[in-house]
Order: C-alpha cells, then sequence, then structure tokens
C-alpha cells in the first residue's frame, strides 16, 4: 500500500511541476508513465484519465495562487492570514 501512496504523491509531484513548467501533454504522459509500482507502469489510458482530473482542478489551483491586485486586498488578506495564524498559537 505504502508504494501506491508514494506513487501517487510522486504523479502529483510531476503534475505539478509539468504544469509550472510548460510542459505539453505528451510530455507530460511520458513522465507518468516512468512512475512504477511494484515495478508495473499504469496503463496510459489510466494516465491519461489522470490528467484529465489534474486539468479539471486548473481553475481551483488558480484561484489560490492569485496574488491580491490592490494593496488594500492585500492588507485584508495579510490581516485575516495572521488572525488566523496568531489564534492557532493561543
Amino acid at each position: 500500500m505504502k508504494e501506491l501512496t508514494d506513487a501517487t504523491r510522486q504523479m502529483n509531484q510531476i503534475l505539478h511541476q509539468c504544469e509550472e513548467d510548460g510542459d505539453t501533454f505528451d510530455t507530460t504522459l511520458n513522465k507518468l508513465s516512468r512512475v512504477k509500482v511494484h515495478g508495473v507502469i499504469f496503463p496510459t489510458l489510466m494516465l491519461m484519465e489522470i490528467i484529465d482530473k489534474f486539468v479539471d482542478g486548473y481553475a481551483e489551483r488558480q484561484k489560490k495562487i492569485e496574488i491580491p491586485a490592490t494593496e488594500e486586498e492585500l492588507q485584508k488578506k495579510y490581516a485575516k492570514a495572521s488572525s488566523n495564524w496568531n489564534s492557532k498559537l493561543n
């Protein structure tokens, strides 16, 4: 089971890196096809489904990394984040 969990983690890292690097579909598929569990590679169809599901989450990932457009938005974000952080410490 640990190998499957490790493979999932490795695939996720590959997908994020490929997205960041702007790799093509074929390049991404090729990199994912190197991941093995118990010495066995995943079927190509399964890897294509994994990529497709990852792409579905693109808009959500972009929302999470957006930088506030104005100084006011930045200050609000700072106030909220620092308040949340400090409340966890107390």
